[in-house]
């Protein structure tokens, strides 16, 4: 299933960013930071990088196409101690097409919508281990080329809200084209749930935080994960409530004629499911403790949990 998210963020030196550590993440490569004198090494992350590629508005200088030299010249050219270094974008790229597709779509999409306004953007595709999150960090310069440097203002139009608003347009407009291209029905759609008459609540992000400490072991469940599923579960039932609330009465054909019979048939349901799985592990652990894995005798099966 196709899911939309064109997340824009801003690279600031404020909150102890640097743009040579972004760019070295993103492409999963080994970078140093001239103006702090730090190295920040992400090569071990290479392999969930699927492809990188600088783009530039046309006459930009030759050193404006190495990734190195150009986020150092990007922190060189910043002098305040808040400094807004970089901006990037972050798209979920439709499962449905092949990485050479949704690296030539998100190039398509830089270039129309951010190369063309004098931004050098460099777009790195990403698709970590499991293949489930393509995606692409996009990160856009915060001035443009003036000659052979950085322009002495930032263009401030970049930062409206009617500005971010048509890209995040024109990214559904491009994706969805390039499902239609490829033979797909899928679609995304950059509006909320409301603007789409969606009754659920929003899902919120699991996070990179969350993620790192159920995959390093830190936490096993974290509490992230635990409103994630909160929120799924609230969607689950808000049809319900909300037919209970106008008419006292769930509309759902097959399991009985009122909500209250429907209400039994699936507690009886849930109940059979969690008899079914206690008594699965009861079986396995006792036959994990028989000699050479015997079958258990009835009388040492424990409670019959099938009643």
């Amino acid at each position: 299933m196709a899911i939309y998210r064109c997340e824009a963020r801003i690279i600031t030196r404020g909150k102890g960013h640097s743009a040579v550590a972004a760019a070295a993440y993103r492409t999963g490569s080994k970078i140093q930071d001239e103006r702090a004198g730090i190295t920040h090494n992400y090569s071990s992350r290479q392999k969930g990088v699927v492809e990188s590629v600088i783009l530039r508005p046309e006459k930009s200088p030759a050193w404006t196409a190495d990734t190195a030299t150009l986020w150092n010249e990007v922190e060189r050219s910043e002098k305040r101690k808040d400094a807004r270094l970089a901006r990037e974008f972050i798209l979920t790229l439709p499962r449905e097409l092949s990485p050479k597709e949704n690296f030539q779509l998100t190039v398509e999409w830089a270039q129309s919508n951010l190369v063309s306004k004098g931004m050098v953007v460099e777009v790195s595709l990403h698709n970590p281990k499991g293949g489930n999150n393509p995606h692409a960090h996009v990160l856009c310069t915060m001035r443009t080329i003036e000659g052979d440097n950085f322009s002495a203002k930032k263009p401030r139009e970049w930062n409206d809200v009617a500005v971010l608003m048509d890209w995040r347009k024109s990214w559904e407009v491009t994706a969805n084209a390039a499902l239609e291209k490829a033979g797909r029905p899928e679609r995304i759609d950059c509006r909320s749930l409301k603007d789409r008459g969606i009754d659920a609540i929003p899902q919120p992000k699991i996070g990179k935080e969350a993620m790192g400490l159920k995959k390093r072991g830190v936490v096993e469940d974290p509490e992230r994960f635990k409103l994630v599923r909160w929120v799924k579960s609230l969607n689950f039932v808000r049809p319900w409530l909300k037919n209970i609330e106008q008419s006292e009465e769930v509309r759902q054909e097959g399991m009985g004629a009122t909500w209250w019979e429907r209400s039994l048939v699936m507690v009886e349901q849930a109940g059979r499911a969690v008899r079914e799985t206690v008594f699965d592990a009861w079986a396995k652990m006792l036959h994990s403790r028989q000699p050479g894995g015997q079958d258990i005798p009835p009388q040492d099966r424990g409670p019959d949990l099938s009643r």
